[in-house]
Parts: C-alpha cells; structure tokens; sequence
C-alpha cells in the first residue's frame, strides 16, 4: 500500500478508537461526529483487509493487526504534531490564550499565587482555570485538550503522556499551641498514635501512604475526623486536640507547630503530566516553565 494513496487522517481516528475505547468518544476526540468514526472505521477495515477493532461488552476491543501497529501509529502522530506546531510564533505579552490546570486544594495554594503573581508581570491577558478531574479522566481530558496539565503523585498508565517530578516533600506531625506533645522531648510512635486524628482526603475509601507505612510495622491512627479539603485543616488543628499528618512545607505555611515522625515514611512526590501531543507548543512550554517555576519556589 502506497502512503500516497492513503488519507493519513485515518490514522488519526485509529488512534483515537485505540485510546478511547468507543467510537462515540473518539468522536469526541477528534471532532467528528460519529457517523463519520464509523465511515472512518469501514475504509480502514477496506485497507487492512482486517477488523482491527472488535465490539464487546466492554467496548472496542483492538485486534491483533491493530496492536501490532499502533506502537509505530502513535509515534508518528507524534512527530507530525510536534512539527506543526510552532513555539517562535507564541507571545506570552499579547495572547489571549486560557490554560486548563488540575490541581489538587494544597497545589493550589503552593502554586497558583506565584503563577498569577507571573502572569500580572509577563501575560495580562493570560487566564487560567483550575479544575477537579477523577485521576481515570485525566488522559481523556489531556487527549481533548480539556486539560492542559495536570498535577497529581500519581503518573498515569499511559503511552500518550509524559511528566516530571515538579515536588517532593516529607511528612511531619501537627498540632495546636500548647499540646500536650509539644511537652515531650522527642515524641515516640505510640505517643503520636495515642491521639485523636484529623485525616483529610477527597476520596471515599482507600488507606493513605501515611497509613499503608504504619500498617506495614502493625501500626493504626485514630482518625477522630475525616474531611475532605486541606482549606479547613490549620482552623481545625489551632482549635482541638487533633493532630495531623501532613507535609512539613503544609506545616510552615500555615504557621503549624511541628515534628518529625520517628519511622522512616516515603516522602510525598507530585509529578506534571501532559499530554505528548503538546510537545513543541510554545504556549504549552511557557507555561510549564511557569509551573516548574512555582513548585521550586514553594519548596524554598
């Protein structure tokens, strides 16, 4: 088969079935209807002389022909991208352009102060919008270009993302003015797990990395209360008993008293993931300059 007489946007919507797993949502993807994904489908079924994709219960399911491929598919989607895209053309002074961030509640606060404060100096019609996304929409959104990056501890599973590791972290314990641990000299394990708890997560069930450490040597917290966002912790810990388990930057931001754990617990990573499509973009470079920027000043 000649590539001449091959409509290379078919490969496009292959990659985009690949991905999503439905013809509906490459559809999405893509920005065709689905009609079209179908049409698209039937001439590259004509081409391969195979299926390449088989409908189950669970979605489209890729054959071997098309697994075989795909590898060398995306690559070149890839290189094509990066080649029309063009970083010389990209003014951070005059766009208008918007950026799509997922940040959790204490990225937030660690980052997007600096990244505005930037923004005000260097791009004043810059905007930017923050948004919660379910860590099993985050490459979909990245692919769609709902989001531009996202922040998470968690690198997803994916050949179409690339990230670097923009923070690290150790954890500590906080408290209250005048707590009763405050008196010990060098507060033991079991003097900190005889305490009441504040555990903050967004998530309905799961063990933190805190916790899956201290299960590991036959160890439990007494979580007094679970909430759901970092904003409210520092008013809680000022105003009981509770103490928390978090980050030492966390700690010194929010004027908490503090100390070390006494066990050895992995310290808290967070990566910047984007998608590889964006490579080469000069928007996309700016601005994650600008978040690399942030996040080494708040480790300062």
């Amino acid at each position: 088969m000649k590539i001449s007489s091959f409509d290379l946007n078919l490969f496009v919507i292959l990659n985009a079935i690949y991905t999503e797993g439905s013809l509906t949502k490459a559809a999405e993807v893509v920005g065709i209807t689905q009609p079209a994904v179908s049409n698209a489908l039937s001439r590259l079924r004509e081409k391969f002389n195979d299926d390449l994709f088989v409908r189950t219960g669970s979605g489209m399911v890729p054959t071997q022909k098309t697994e075989n491929m795909i590898q060398d598919v995306q690559s070149a989607l890839t290189l094509i991208q990066q080649s029309v895209n063009e970083p010389d053309t990209f003014d951070a002074n005059s766009t208008k352009r918007n950026f799509k961030l997922s940040l959790g509640d204490v990225s937030e606060g660690r980052v997007l102060p600096f990244i505005m404060s930037e923004i005000y100096k260097e791009a004043p019609n810059i905007s930017v919008g923050s948004y919660a996304y379910p860590r099993s929409d985050q490459v979909h959104a990245l692919s769609t270009n709902n989001l531009d990056f996202v922040v998470d501890p968690i690198i997803p599973r994916s050949d179409e993302i690339n990230s670097e590791k923009v923070f690290e972290d150790d954890f500590v314990v906080m408290h209250r003015e005048g707590h009763d641990l405050s008196k010990i000299k060098s507060p033991s394990v079991n003097d900190i797990l005889e305490q009441k708890h504040l555990h903050v997560s967004g998530r309905k069930r799961g063990l933190h990395l805190i916790d899956v450490e201290l299960d590991k040597i036959g160890y439990r917290r007494k979580v007094a209360l679970r909430c759901q966002h970092f904003l409210i912790a520092p008013t809680i810990i000022q105003s009981t008993d509770l103490v928390l388990m978090g980050t030492r930057s966390f700690a010194k931001r929010n004027n908490l008293p503090f100390f070390e754990i006494p066990i050895e617990i992995p310290s808290m990573e967070y990566f910047l993931i984007w998608h590889k499509s964006d490579e080469g973009d000069g928007g996309h470079i700016w601005m994650k300059d600008l978040i690399i920027r942030a996040f080494k000043d708040a480790q300062r």
